[in-house]
């Protein structure tokens, strides 16, 4: 009788060949920044923030306080920093705010 290979593979090493297609990558990386929004922004910013979406290095805010939107217009870069820190990686480039 031949000896067969040995076909397993461990869990953790599956996992990681799934995470690593792209199509999954990205969606991960999705949920990574939302997260980190609600983490770095906090519950009272969150409160007055709906339909945070990342597409290509932009995140899109929607807003529904005027005067929060003109506040985080001009700490902008301050926000982009924060949440690249949080992600450990730099992952937004543009926020935009509607």
């Amino acid at each position: 009788m031949k000896d067969r290979p040995n076909d397993f593979k461990k869990i953790s090493e599956v996992l990681g060949e799934i995470v690593a297609q792209k199509h999954i990558r990205v969606g991960i990386d999705k949920i990574k920044i939302l997260e980190a929004w609600k983490k770095v922004m906090g519950k009272n910013i969150e409160k007055y923030t709906s339909n945070v979406n990342y597409k290509k290095g932009v995140l899109s805010v929607k807003l529904k306080s005027s005067v929060l939107k003109e506040e985080l217009f001009f700490e902008k870069e301050k926000v982009i920093k924060l949440l690249n820190e949080n992600l450990g990686k730099k992952y937004i480039q543009e926020i935009k705010l509607n």
